[in-house]
């Protein structure tokens, strides 16, 4: 096990998690950071556990949406079998766009 120093809201939290882990656990949390940030900036509350509770709330409905547009792209598949979709290289895809809306 190994264990990274990550900064949320600019309070330390330790975290452990697997060897070789620590560099995607940082992203993780730089992307939570920067959820919390947008919200602080919107949000009249300087309530730390409600900015974390709404951005955790925004993470999850990203997943959700990305979960919702995986199955409908399944669902597509199943219904024109000539087109196959590579999982794997929208998920690349999907993710270089989030990089590049995280960076604007």
């Amino acid at each position: 096990m190994s264990s990274v120093t990550v900064k949320v809201n600019g309070r330390p939290y330790p975290i452990i998690c697997g060897d070789g882990e620590e560099d995607h656990v940082t992203y993780l949390a730089e992307f939570v950071d920067k959820k919390v940030q947008d919200l602080s900036g919107m949000s009249n509350t300087s309530n730390e556990s409600q900015l974390l509770l709404m951005a955790a709330l925004l993470v999850a409905d990203d997943l959700s949406q990305a979960y919702e547009t995986i199955d409908e792209l399944k669902g597509k598949t199943s219904e024109t079998p000539r087109v196959q979709l590579d999982t794997e290289n929208w998920a690349n895809r999907l993710e270089a766009i989030a990089d590049r809306l995280e960076k604007a």
